[in-house]
């Protein structure tokens, strides 16, 4: 198994009966293809892009990623792609018992990158992570928990340098299912017994393997053994109740819940953003904590970014920024009524409630092309 930084490949460089230029790799780093060898058909093609196909990178795309997370990049969103590649790799080789002396600073390290994220392109990341459709699972869902437990441990008044480690312990949280998780995005069957018994353990071994492996800071080792424990006493593993349950465990399990839910998953039929908020608003008091439900929705609105909404007057447009109601975020139109994209976006305030309210949350329009740079009005 290789294990070095991979790249992954995207349908158009993937030529059916022509040899690979690379070997390729599957998403557990399994090899798939050794370089020179076909892909045979296009449906043989569609399965595997699907599963996702990795090569390795070249000495220059490995030390352009490893410079982002050390530097920072003018594109926030290179920074989102690295991050959630860096942070895989690390967790990966922690999993299989690679040694290493200074996992734990480079996770923290990656914590520190996503701080200065929330505060300086809160809304850009949090939509280009909902937008995102190729990345995959077990690496997009941890970059979100991270996002969202920064953002309730900040507005919770938690001190910068323990956000760190809360952060971190979520950046690591299901490294104890790592390999289960990977195999359950693509699972169609219900779990089976032994698949729920190592769900139920993964927050135990998740610990101990982060123990293993160098990590030592209190806070962070118990917000991830307690993420999975509920208020009500029907968590796991330990079947913890109120108190008995950390702050940054409760943060940790509000951010898995959330980002779970609205993260793609093929063993169920998969949350939107609505169903998961109002799952969330009818758990709370019970499973989740009453106040940081009400936090998360402070920070991120009703309609979060990257949602696409229906206006009042037939627009569909993309959610760029949570507002300052939590109900009346700043849109970005880019359907006419008449199903028209516009080639000219120009920002709309849903506060307007008499001609650009909004109506509900809509699916992802088919026709319309994500550019996160041109929507965010950022850098490339």
């Amino acid at each position: 198994m290789s294990q070095g930084f991979k790249v992954q490949l995207k349908a158009d460089e993937i030529l059916i009966d022509q040899p690979l230029p690379w070997t390729v790799y599957g998403p557990d780093g399994e090899l798939l293809f050794n370089q020179g060898e076909k892909v045979i058909s296009e449906y043989q093609k569609y399965i595997l892009l699907t599963r996702g196909l990795f090569r390795e990178a070249t000495a220059e795309e490995e030390r352009r990623e490893n410079s982002q997370v050390e530097y920072g990049m003018a594109s926030p969103f290179n920074v989102l792609n690295a991050i959630r590649q860096h942070n895989h790799r690390i967790l990966s080789d922690m999993v299989r018992g690679v040694l290493q002396p200074d996992y734990s600073q480079r996770i923290v390290k990656i914590a520190q990158v996503i701080q200065k994220l929330c505060t300086e392109n809160k809304d850009a990341i949090l939509g280009a992570i909902l937008l995102d459709q190729e990345s995959l699972y077990t690496q997009v869902h941890p970059v979100l928990c991270a996002m969202l437990t920064e953002l309730l441990s900040r507005r919770k008044s938690v001190p910068v340098k323990i956000r760190q480690n809360v952060v971190a312990a979520a950046l690591s949280q299901n490294i104890g299912m790592m390999e289960l998780q990977e195999k359950l995005t693509r699972q169609k069957e219900p779990l089976t017994v032994e698949q729920k018994q190592a769900i139920c353990q993964h927050p135990a071994v998740g610990e101990k393997i982060l123990r293993q492996q160098g990590v030592g800071n209190k806070v962070w080792l118990k917000a991830v053994a307690q993420h999975h424990e509920k208020l009500d006493g029907s968590g796991y593993p330990e079947g913890l109740k109120g108190d008995e349950i950390n702050l940054y465990a409760r943060i940790l399990s509000l951010s898995d819940i959330y980002s779970a839910m609205v993260l793609p998953r093929k063993y169920r039929d998969g949350f939107f953003v609505k169903k998961a908020l109002r799952e969330i608003f009818l758990q709370r008091g019970a499973s989740v904590d009453a106040q940081l439900a009400e936090a998360l929705i402070k920070e991120i609105g009703v309609y979060p970014p990257g949602s696409f909404v229906k206006l009042v007057n037939g627009d569909i447009a993309i959610v760029i920024h949570h507002g300052r109601k939590t109900n009346k975020p700043i849109v970005l139109p880019v359907l006419s009524a008449s199903g028209k994209v516009y080639q000219c976006m120009e920002r709309k305030n849903t506060a307007k409630e008499e001609y650009y309210g909004i109506v509900d949350i809509v699916s992802r329009p088919e026709n319309v092309e994500i550019d996160l740079h041109a929507i965010w009005g950022l850098r490339s």
